[in-house]
């Protein structure tokens, strides 16, 4: 599996939110009770608060090879997909009978991004002991079918742009018509999605970019989502080599889709 080199530094980096997630096969027999039991291994963590969310709709990238798994359905009732949230807001485990995520977000102006690594040491025992908590309820075994690796980056209005009109001045992939300025002129809302595959991940990385207004103070914010979807395809690649390389992947995106000058003068880009 190739691992990428570049290196990025920022001083404000634009990073709201991490999610990293696993998807295995169903296990049928993870009831209620057994939520409640995982909740206990992670509450003394300081995952204090759940909620209850309705469980995600799997999204497999049809270059993993899930063969016999190939999301069978099952006559069991749907479980609710459960957050269990941190005291500070800024950790959140969420489990369903398919999935384990971890999502690190911003919870404030002061709480700066700690970096992918210290974001995957959390994710990496935490998965550990969820995988082993269910070995010990004896309710099936985890077999991962695909992993996933997503970050959330927000541009916040007044951080370099205005308007959408300023599009140009801010993403690469705008700038190349003579007639830019004039033909993004008034615009009020943009969207734009686009499909990678990453052959060395056996999966693809998937990019999303809108303007939002963010909750609750109601700023306007252009979003940038970039996600990797895949799954090892040889048994000597690890799971954490997959989460780099896919890390390296979402980092040679980013560079590529911003203008250097947001970066230097908006993020502060230090390398």
């Amino acid at each position: 599996m190739a691992t990428l080199q570049r290196k990025l530094d920022f001083a404000r980096p634009p990073v709201e939110e991490v999610v990293l997630s696993v998807l295995f096969n169903p296990l049928d027999r993870l009831l209620a009770p057994h939520l409640g039991e995982i909740w206990q291994e992670f509450k003394k963590d300081g995952f204090a608060h759940i909620v209850e969310q309705p469980p995600v709709v799997p999204a497999v990238e049809m270059s993993v090879p899930v063969q016999d798994a190939q999301l069978r359905f099952s006559n069991v009732p749907d479980l609710a997909r459960i957050w269990f949230i941190h005291k500070t807001d800024t950790e959140i485990i969420q489990v369903q009978r398919d999935r384990f995520t971890f999502n690190w977000r911003e919870a404030g102006p002061d709480q700066g991004y700690p970096g992918f690594s210290a974001i995957y040491e959390k994710f990496e025992g935490f998965y550990t002991r969820f995988t082993q908590t269910v070995n010990n309820m004896q309710i099936g075994e985890v077999t991962p079918l695909q992993y996933e690796l997503t970050y959330i980056d927000q541009l916040r209005h007044g951080d370099g742009w205005d308007t959408l009109d300023d599009i140009g001045k801010i993403y690469n992939l705008f700038i190349h018509s003579p007639q830019t300025k004039s033909f993004w002129s008034g615009m009020e809302a943009v969207n734009f999605q686009a499909s990678f595959p990453v052959a060395d991940l056996h999966g693809r990385l998937h990019l999303a970019m809108g303007n939002r207004i963010k909750l609750p103070e109601e700023r306007h914010t252009l979003q940038t989502d970039f996600t990797v979807r895949g799954f090892p395809e040889n048994a000597e690649d690890t799971m954490t080599t997959w989460f780099k390389s896919a890390r390296d992947h979402i980092r040679e995106k980013f560079i590529g889709m911003f203008m250097e000058d947001i970066q230097i003068e908006v993020w502060e880009r230090k390398s």
